[in-house]
């Protein structure tokens, strides 16, 4: 596309040929020059302003990047056969006549002079043509005086000015002329550094104006005509290629209509329409939605690997938890029938010495109706169950249950306070911590057996009677007490746990 709406009327002139190579001097500096057999072309920078920009970036981010030597290598050829060399020979110093003058003068900051390491700022002229064309016999190019004026002799068919341009651009569009592989790429890294330095700014608040051109122009060495064909065009007269590509730089990170920036996916330079646009091409953005689509996958994934691995951890928490309070039931259990067991052998004990006597050698023996009225008495007994409460007097937790034989249980506890053995797993946390006597029992209701009943029913009607005394409790503290013991069972089901609270 010829002159970029960035560049609007504007074009120049430069030289390229159709081979470079690499050479190296007696110091061992490595050059790229053109090839023996090469031909030249006279080109429009301006025609191909984004392709060097873009180019030259490119080169700039592999040396950024540390590629391999060889990659950077055939850039570096690529570059050269596509638009030239840079021209650092005269956009290095101040003087516009260098072949002409005694010595030259550095400009602030340029690669040229750092790379030579000198002490001051200038240097004699015919040594500075010499970095350049280190590989030039004087019969292959030297300079002659003529009427009071230099002439640049040249052997091989290149462009010749004749006195129109700077003899210096004479020996620059040579077929001799040379530049060392460091300084071009010095330049394209610090385009590319430079680059990211502005996008950096771009999405940067600033509250002043920040300069990031690495050099400054030299306009008094930059030229201009008017000519006219269809349009009035402005024609550059730049004294280099480098020249030329700063400029083109400059207008592209101005430009208001378009941004230069880089892209998301690919990192390559490229002009976006607006800040919204990330993307130098569709393929691109595909790329980066699918690279973005297995992340958020790849994300849920492990993210449902994490729930999952929380809910088993949780499960098997609760497994464990159910498992050792079913466990602690079952302790609970056993240790209650034999208790009752034993009581059960006690009482009949008793009984069985209350109302039979039994003798040897001589005892005397209880009349046959006495003992039979006496058994008879004792099974006619009103059986008298009902609901108990064991209280805690220090922690204020409470038991509640339905027992068939109140008296008996109330034996028991006694038997348990005076021993100090725990009645009731559940109560062992607190009857270890506060002893037997923090403990009391208390009757809470008196029922009898229906003759119709038998002990199973019974049995069933003062666990429900022990339910109702049970829900009068403080349901949060109760929940409370099932949270501490990590059980999620409902308040419905609190009976499992003897009403504990």
């Amino acid at each position: 596309m010829k002159n970029e709406f960035y560049l609007k009327s504007f074009t120049s002139k430069w030289i390229k040929y159709s081979d470079y190579e690499f050479r190296k001097d007696e110091k061992g500096n490595i050059y790229i020059t053109p090839a023996e057999n090469s031909n030249y072309t006279i080109y429009d920078p301006f025609e191909k302003s984004s392709e060097i920009l873009f180019d030259l970036i490119d080169l700039g981010d592999a040396i950024l990047k540390n590629d391999d030597k060889t990659e950077i290598y055939d850039k570096l050829i690529l570059f050269a056969k596509n638009y030239g060399l840079l021209g650092l020979a005269s956009s290095s110093v101040y003087n516009r006549d260098i072949v002409g003058e005694q010595n030259v003068l550095f400009t602030q900051n340029n690669i040229v002079s750092k790379s030579l390491e000198l002490d001051g700022n200038l240097m004699n002229s015919k040594e500075y043509i010499k970095i350049f064309t280190p590989f030039a016999t004087e019969d292959d190019l030297y300079t002659r005086e003529f009427d009071d004026h230099l002439t640049v002799i040249k052997a091989e068919d290149s462009p010749k000015f004749y006195g129109k341009k700077p003899l210096i651009l004479d020996i620059v569009f040579s077929k001799f002329y040379c530049e060392r592989i460091e300084w071009i790429m010095e330049y394209a890294k610090n385009i590319s550094e430079n680059l990211n330095q502005a996008i950096v700014y771009q999405n940067a608040n600033l509250t002043e104006p920040v300069e990031i051109m690495p050099d400054k122009f030299n306009p008094h060495k930059i030229g201009f005509t008017v000519a006219m064909f269809g349009k009035p065009r402005i024609n550059w007269d730049f004294d280099s290629l480098q020249s030329t590509i700063d400029m083109i730089y400059a207008f592209a990170l101005t430009e208001e209509n378009r941004i230069l920036n880089r892209c998301s996916y690919c990192h390559k330079p490229f002009f976006a329409k607006n800040t919204r646009e990330k993307y130098c091409t569709p393929s691109c953005r595909n790329c980066a939605n699918v690279i973005k689509s297995r992340n958020k996958k790849k994300a849920l994934k492990n993210q449902d690997m994490v729930n999952t691995q929380k809910n088993d951890d949780i499960k098997t928490l609760n497994n464990q938890c159910e498992e050792q309070i079913s466990l602690d039931d079952k302790k609970s259990d056993l240790i209650e029938k034999e208790i009752k067991n034993i009581l059960e052998i006690i009482d009949k004990r008793i009984v069985e010495n209350i109302n039979i006597k039994t003798h040897k050698g001589g005892a005397d023996d209880m009349k046959n109706e006495k003992r039979k009225q006496a058994i008879y008495e004792y099974k006619e007994k009103k059986t008298t169950g009902g609901v108990y409460k064991i209280t805690n007097t220090e922690s204020k937790k409470s038991l509640i249950k339905g027992e068939i034989d109140l008296s008996s249980m109330e034996n028991r506890f006694n038997f348990s306070v005076k021993t100090n053995s725990c009645l009731n797993l559940k109560l062992r946390e607190d009857w270890n911590k506060y002893g037997a006597n923090s403990f009391t029992f208390e009757v809470l209701e008196e029922v009898e057996m229906k003759s119709e009943m038998d002990r199973r029913q019974f049995k069933k009607q003062l666990d429900g009677l022990a339910d109702k005394y049970s829900e009068k409790m403080n349901k949060d503290e109760f929940m409370n007490s099932l949270k501490k013991a990590k059980n999620t069972y409902s308040f419905n089901k609190c009976k499992q746990f003897n009403f504990w609270i």
